[in-house]
């Protein structure tokens, strides 16, 4: 009886949690962009840096190798946008070479419309 119970138990969280996930990434993946304008306030360059030695077992060493993790160079623009709010817009680099502080950017914000989860502002002219 005892087994029948957390069984069914394990079975229903199993599900709560699968159901959750389902729509977490639904609503992110399938949201539509809110398409916004700005100024650009400021402009900055994050230059990538490699970074090896760093194993995925919380610094323990598990074998004789190492892990080499890059990350890369990222081009960000502060940007006011008409209802007053700054936002930090990551751009690709062909639009951050092209726009300069003062200049108008159109650019897109993703956000889970559910889930209220800000995942992502990217420029990209429409």
């Amino acid at each position: 009886m005892a087994t029948q119970k957390s069984t069914v138990l394990g079975c229903g969280v199993l599900i709560v949690v699968v159901i959750a996930t389902t729509l977490v990434v639904y609503d992110l993946l399938f949201s539509k962009p809110d398409l916004q304008k700005g100024v650009i306030l400021e402009k900055t360059f994050i230059k990538g840096t490699p970074a090896t030695g760093a194993t995925p077992y919380a610094g323990a060493r598990r074998g004789n190798f190492f892990v080499t993790v890059h990350k890369d160079d990222q081009w960000i623009a502060l940007v006011k946008t008409e209802n007053g709010e700054t936002q930090q817009v990551h751009c690709l680099l062909e639009h951050y070479l092209t726009k300069n502080v003062g200049d108008v950017i159109l650019f897109k914000r993703y956000e889970g419309h559910l889930t209220h989860i800000e995942y992502f502002a990217h420029n990209e002219e429409y």
